[in-house]
């Protein structure tokens, strides 16, 4: 069988969470893929947990340059048709391939899947009484959204690489993840390469089943509210220059998805936590967007909803 997916983990000092990341792709049920590790300059056991795998994975080391240097460097060397990228705290399912594989099969290899998550806290499913055990769940009947492409979408995604499946030949026609980007300014990540690839279709979401557990703990990207508004700051600063495709036509549709973004964080995280100017200078920063954001979900409300496809086996 050849290689379907190029899994890409990026890894900083997570050697608390990598190695139950590294095995939940290695339990895969379906076993055309490959295994692609970049430790990000770990200052701690990271570098020698991914060691221990031997030639069960490529393993590459590189200074702390961030993920999305170090996502750059696992996509070179990947072989894979489509690209899979995983956080090194959160985990796959154990059939999320199998899901993935008959997606590209039955939709004629759609350029972009967007992979459907749980979350889970210490052990247990996020807000429910129950333990988190995903090696026992069964998949189900696979059923998506479909869409001309990301832009054209008309439900909310909330962000996370973890999601992102991604055909190889479209992420290197774009360019991949930002080359200028440091640790400090890698944040909407996710955001950044779904607009790279916005125009590119059909664009799939899965519904169900789960295929990623994202893992919620005190070490979250989330945790950094300010750098996450930096972040989207920046975001708008390359859809002013153009950065992103789709012209002056689809602009409408990319300040939308960018405003939507920047609204929510300046409100649910910003000013819930108190920081309050942080809070305002993101919507400075992003006003147009937000105005485009705010509209477009008034406007959804008369559109009828794209109908759910459930896949045959």
């Amino acid at each position: 069988m050849g290689v379907r997916f190029s899994v890409l983990i990026p890894v900083y000092n997570r050697e608390k969470f990598v190695r139950q990341t590294v095995e939940s792709v290695l339990s895969q049920t379906f076993t055309g893929f490959e295994l692609i590790a970049v430790d990000d300059g770990s200052t701690d056991g990271s570098a020698e947990i991914l060691k221990s795998f031997g030639d069960r994975i490529k393993f590459i080391q590189q200074s702390n340059q961030g993920p999305e240097i170090a996502r750059n460097a696992g996509a070179a060397v990947a072989r894979g048709e489509y690209l899979v990228f995983l956080d090194s705290d959160d985990a796959l399912f154990p059939y999320a391939f199998e899901i993935y594989d008959r997606i590209i099969r039955k939709l004629n290899a759609p350029p972009v899947i967007l992979g459907a998550d749980v979350f889970f806290l210490n052990g247990r499913y996020y807000r429910e009484n129950r333990e988190f055990t995903p090696e026992t769940l069964v998949a189900g009947p696979i059923e998506v959204l479909k869409y001309k492409d990301y832009l054209s979408k008309t439900v909310d995604t909330p962000g996370t690489n973890s999601r992102m499946v991604l055909k190889k030949s479209v992420f290197d026609e774009v360019g991949g993840f930002r080359k200028n980007s440091t640790p400090l300014t890698f944040h909407n990540d996710d955001l950044y390469i779904a607009l790279k690839v916005s125009t590119y279709g059909p664009f799939i979401i899965l519904r169900s089943p789960k295929t990623v557990a994202y893992r919620m703990h005190e070490g979250n990207t989330i945790k950094g509210v300010n750098l996450i508004a930096e972040g989207m700051i920046l975001i708008a600063e390359a859809e002013r220059r153009g950065e992103y495709p789709g012209g002056s036509k689809r602009r409408w549709e990319r300040y939308a998805l960018i405003g939507g973004r920047a609204s929510s964080w300046a409100y649910r995280y910003c000013w819930k936590e108190g920081q309050y100017k942080m809070a305002l200078r993101l919507l400075v920063n992003t006003a147009p967007m937000v105005l485009a954001a705010i509209w477009s979900k008034f406007i959804r409300r008369f559109h009828k909803p794209v109908t759910p496809v459930t896949l045959a086996e």
